[in-house]
């Protein structure tokens, strides 16, 4: 098992665990709030799930069908998992607006609060670790994964806090209304991860320092030609797609405009590893006199 796929199958065990203890407090609780931080946690574990399927997809090498690689199921498991946690805001608004009709106050708040804290620390502390391993920039689909904890703990908290001030100064309309709160809450997450996922989806291109650095390289190793033009960058889950024109010398060589790719494509792929690049070769005639000229 791969690196990547090991973190998928561990955010699957720990969601699996996170809720059990959620899902134990919400039982013993029957609180709104509660209930809604357990929902989030089921939407976790069916979230890791489709994160193990992307990431084994995404591994699959080129064949006729998909020359260009699988890399781009790892984005479209980020969108299915925003479209769940749209669902799981859903869900919860549905459940708070028959709590806030007759409202009550949670039944054994403090063990039901115990529990629910214990689970958004396993959450915290998976999403620290999967930050510190470094695979979520690397990964899109675990860092959709990693940010989802994130917020899951920080929700946690939240409730821990509404549900404390509510059980002290007997205000049982707290429950439902922190339930709503959490709706909107991760209904924005969802969309935002929906959004950017699609952004990726349709061939974003990569941030401006990437753009700034690539076409340095490109100016720098690229001696003996003229300019390079046309340039296009586009990035697709873990893949980056660079292609651009390098004008050499009319008189210069197939070898020596050959030698000057070679030149160029092992810088590049020093600085982003696995970059596919697609260079087209062109005479001084097509000389643009734009793009990144060679230093």
């Amino acid at each position: 098992m791969t690196t990547p796929l090991r973190f998928a199958a561990g955010s699957l065990v720990i969601g699996l665990l996170a809720l059990a203890v959620k899902a134990a407090a919400w039982q013993v609780s029957g609180s709104a709030a509660l209930y809604s931080d357990a929902l989030e946690s089921l939407v976790n574990v069916f979230a890791a799930l489709m994160v193990i399927f992307a990431l084994q997809t995404a591994a699959k090498p080129a064949d006729f069908e998909h020359p260009y690689g699988h890399a781009k199921a790892e984005l479209l498991s980020a969108v299915a998992e925003g479209g769940l946690i749209v669902f799981a805001a859903v869900l919860i608004l549905e459940t708070a607006a028959k709590t806030i009709l007759a409202p009550h106050l949670p039944e054994r708040p403090w063990l039901g609060l115990a529990l629910n804290a214990s689970g958004g620390v396993i959450n915290a502390l998976w999403a620290f670790v999967l930050s510190r391993s470094g695979a979520t920039k690397r990964f899109p689909a675990l860092a959709a994964d990693q940010a989802h904890l994130v917020a899951d703990a920080i929700t946690t908290l939240g409730i821990i806090a509404g549900l404390t001030l509510a059980v002290v100064a007997r205000l049982p309309i707290l429950d439902p209304l922190i339930a709503i709160a959490i709706a909107v809450q991760i209904a924005v997450i969802g969309g935002r991860t929906i959004m950017r996922s699609l952004s990726l989806l349709l061939d974003r291109a990569p941030p401006p320092d990437i753009v700034a650095r690539i076409r340095n390289l490109v100016g720098t190793h690229a001696v003996g030609a003229i300019e390079a033009h046309d340039m296009r960058m586009r990035q697709a889950g873990r893949s980056s797609f660079l292609e651009f024109h390098l004008v050499v010398p009319g008189a210069m060589s197939v070898a020596e405009s050959h030698t000057i790719c070679d030149r160029i494509e092992a810088a590049l792929k020093d600085e982003m590893p696995g970059v596919i690049i697609t260079i087209h070769v062109e005479p001084d005639h097509k000389a643009k006199h734009q793009g990144i000229l060679v230093v």
